[in-house]
């Protein structure tokens, strides 16, 4: 049994059901994302998590005490809202303070921990500050060190970066997750951002529709998204339907006549099939020289690479290629796509319907 652990939970208002079923186990010291579009209960799940919202159904257990109906302030859990929270009329310190003063810490001690703990984000220095006084990054760090200081077994992350501008964000992605590395708590975060998730994730667990559809390792999740849904919500993804041609003990997809060199997979011959392969896993050469020819019909700069759209006899895939200082091929120009046969999956769906 993890260290934290939901079964069974679910939460339904009227005739909807905002969460189905969900069961998850978190091992002490894990870090644990709920990533999903708006609206596929990742926040209702934290939330009752936190005991803000009451399931309808299903068990909530925290080192093997059930807490399913225990208070929010019974449980001694750290929470950081998307909002931050932060009292306006309060310092730096004091904020941070404000819940060890809730539990009768004597004072020596509460000043003991407040002040390792701004250490522990960077900001002693800051310990006078109004929040007003404070950028993004730091009212967040702020909100971070009032949750942990009272030493919670779990910290709870609602959307923590979703309010800082594009560069900062990243930057304390990896400052959040090297404050949970030093302490050590438990941590669940709630997030939209796949790159958000599968950077500094333990694991990921991928919400729709209010269940969990994969739990997994970042690189397993990217590498082997369990459906359809997955596979374009986290990254981006070509996918064709296709035609497995069977030959003895092994065979290759088929698009419009064409054989697709595809990873290998145990079909009877002319089975439905779906193919899948990641823009980064493509190659672009001079028409002629790879597996597929096509022409671009669009690219896009995007910094650390290029994106380019490439019209082929068996639809319209994207291409990712790295960016090495030289601008490379340009739209109208007749290129080929290569691959490893390995980088393109291959997904049975079914026989019905597939050519003869």
């Amino acid at each position: 049994m993890g260290f934290l652990t939901l079964e069974s939970l679910s939460k339904v208002y009227g005739e909807l059901a905002a969460v189905r079923d969900v069961d998850l186990s978190v091992a002490k010291g894990e870090f644990v994302s709920l990533l999903g579009p708006s609206g596929c209960g990742k926040t209702t799940t934290l939330q009752m998590i936190a005991g803000l919202v009451e399931p309808s159904k299903g068990k909530i257990t925290l080192d093997g005490r059930d807490i399913t109906r225990v208070t929010p302030n019974n449980r001694g859990l750290g929470i950081v809202f998307q909002s931050y929270a932060l009292f306006p009329h309060m310092t730096v310190a004091q904020n941070v303070a404000f819940g060890l003063e809730m539990r009768k810490v004597p004072r020596a001690e509460r000043e003991e921990r407040v002040k390792a703990m701004l250490g522990l984000v960077h900001l002693g220095q800051f310990a006078e500050r109004y929040p007003r006084q404070l950028s993004g990054g730091q009212r967040q760090r702020v909100a971070i060190a009032r949750a942990l200081v009272i030493q919670p077994p779990v910290l709870l992350l609602d959307e923590p970066l979703s309010n800082l501008d594009a560069k900062l964000r990243e930057e304390m992605q990896f400052e959040l997750r090297r404050i949970q590395q030093r302490v050590g708590t438990t941590t669940i975060m709630v997030t939209h951002d796949q790159a958000e998730a599968l950077s500094i994730s333990d694991r990921v667990v991928v919400m729709e529709q209010g269940r969990m559809t994969q739990i997994d390792a970042p690189y397993r999740l990217y590498e082997r998204p369990a459906t359809a849904f997955i596979s374009s919500f986290v990254g981006k993804m070509n996918r064709l339907d296709g035609v497995w041609r069977r030959h003895g003990a092994s065979g290759h997809a088929e698009i419009a006549g064409m054989k697709l060199p595809s990873e290998a997979v145990d079909l009877a011959d002319g089975y439905a099939v779906a193919l899948s392969i990641r823009p980064e896993k493509l190659l672009l050469k001079p028409a002629g020289q790879g597996r597929l020819d096509g022409k671009i019909v669009n690219r896009f700069f995007l910094g650390s690479y290029w994106l380019f759209n490439v019209e082929t006899a068996i639809g319209l895939i994207s291409v990712s290629v790295p960016n090495d200082g030289e601008e490379p091929a340009s739209e109208g120009d007749t290129v080929a796509l290569d691959w490893t046969p390995a980088s393109l999956r291959v997904e049975a769906l079914s026989a019905q319907g597939a050519a003869a």
